[in-house]
């Protein structure tokens, strides 16, 4: 410990001297800052350069037996502090494989350029910013990369949280584990809803949009000042069948609550199957659906064009008298004071879910405008097209982002190649550690 403070003085007393000249020569602040982060972040990239290059020796004089050195090999990686080089021995292995020591113990993905934790700034940046954008605040940091770098990072990262949301739907449902959880209620609320994004380059005849169906789990709403906030809310989305989602949503927020506790949950949409099948996932909860005033509002105000008509409907149904508000709107349209098409959709709709318009509970709020403010800010922000999977693995990222929750990152092991997985099943190598600790020369 004492010999780690003092090479920390030692480095901070050297780096302090190279910035006092940056300091002398600099104009404002913002040159001399300018300079001392480029000259920082040079020497930080340099410096674990040497320190990958003496790990690797390191691994090199206990490596197990069976490994035949063959040559170097440089890397190159795009990081947080800039790109990092390095060079690195090359092993073949029993079965011919190429084996790098260094690489197996940092844990580092087969053929990476970015490092990860590069890749997992980007996966963040990506969720709030473009492509093209994001690539250029890594760059600020001195590691430049392309646009399509970028979404293959996004890319990589939602691909991993898809197959770790399947799997947790699959330990669940087919398995019976219900997953650890931190917290207990016997109460949630629930919203779902659909928004649609433009399709990247359609085929001739194939939807020209997507949609992105979203839930969203809480446990209530606090006031900040004048604002309403959600407690402990819990996002997930994905472009697929309701089944998706609901076994995917199910599933993975039960990391989070505990499933076999959950007695009641109150659930908001607009009125769509998809939206209130919630029911068929979580059997032994009581699921009450009720629908989303946004889309009752909208619908009546789309109906009548007389706005204090509107609002006297509105309030009405607000009130629990859907059934009157429905009859006042057929009187409307019968003389004349109601929009043809969209006063008999706004009737059809109202009588559809009579059971659901303002169904007693806790407020629900109005996921169409939340949809709009965590999906819609990303991917409608700028003109831009999506593929279906594209679409899918944004959906995915931004939701644990604003969940909170973790987003996988690539291992060794899960970037290799299926030839490689098989060679090393064919010629294990003797794990590192093991000759270590049991004394083995090599």
């Amino acid at each position: 410990m004492d010999n780690d403070s003092s090479l920390r003085e030692a480095a901070v007393a050297s780096m302090a001297e190279m910035f006092l000249s940056s300091a002398r020569g600099a104009a404002d602040f913002a040159a001399f800052e300018d300079a001392a982060m480029a000259a920082g972040h040079s020497m930080m990239a340099e410096a674990m350069g040497r320190a990958l290059e003496a790990r690797d020796a390191e691994l090199s004089a206990g490596r197990p037996a069976g490994l035949r050195l063959r040559d170097l090999r440089e890397r190159t990686l795009a990081t947080e502090v800039g790109d990092v080089s390095f060079s690195r021995r090359r092993y073949r292995d029993g079965s011919g494989g190429a084996v790098y020591l260094l690489d197996d113990a940092l844990d580092l993905p087969w053929g990476s350029r970015v490092s990860p934790g590069a890749a997992a700034f980007l996966v963040a940046a990506g969720t709030m910013a473009s492509y093209a954008r994001t690539a250029s605040l890594l760059a600020r940091r001195g590691s430049h990369v392309s646009a399509t770098a970028v979404m293959g990072c996004l890319r990589s990262a939602g691909a991993l949280c898809a197959e770790e949301d399947e799997a947790a739907a699959e330990s669940l449902y087919s398995d019976g584990v219900v997953p650890d959880a931190e917290r207990e209620r016997a109460c949630l609320l629930v919203e779902a809803d659909g928004t649609f994004f433009s399709v990247q380059r359609p085929a001739e005849g194939a939807p020209r949009r997507v949609e992105l169906k979203a839930m969203v789990a809480y446990e209530g709403k606090v006031a900040e000042g004048r604002k309403v906030r959600r407690v402990a809310p819990f996002h997930h989305a994905v472009v697929g069948t309701a089944g998706e989602l609901w076994s995917q949503g199910v599933a993975a927020m039960g990391s989070r609550w505990d499933l076999s506790r959950l007695e009641r949950v109150h659930l908001g949409g607009d009125g769509e199957p998809w939206c209130s099948a919630l029911g068929a996932w979580l059997p032994r909860a009581e699921v009450v659906f009720r629908l989303d005033p946004f889309h009752v509002n909208r619908a009546i105000l789309a109906a009548l064009p007389d706005r204090r008509l509107a609002a006297m409907l509105i309030g009405l149904v607000r009130d629990g008298g859907a059934e009157a508000a429905v009859a006042l709107l057929k009187g409307a349209r019968d003389l004349g004071l109601a929009r043809g098409r969209a006063g008999g959709a706004a009737i059809g709709y109202l009588e559809g879910n009579l059971a659901s318009v303002a169904a007693a509970g806790p407020s629900l709020g109005t996921m169409e405008s939340d949809n709009q403010h965590l999906y819609g800010a990303r991917m409608d922000s700028v003109p831009c097209g999506w593929s279906e999977a594209g679409a899918c693995d944004m959906g995915r990222l931004v939701s644990r982002r604003e969940s909170g929750r973790a987003v996988p990152r690539m291992t060794r092991g899960r970037s290799a190649t299926p030839r490689r997985r098989g060679r090393a099943q064919m010629a294990p190598v003797v794990p590192l550690a093991a000759g270590l600790d049991s004394g083995m020369a090599f």
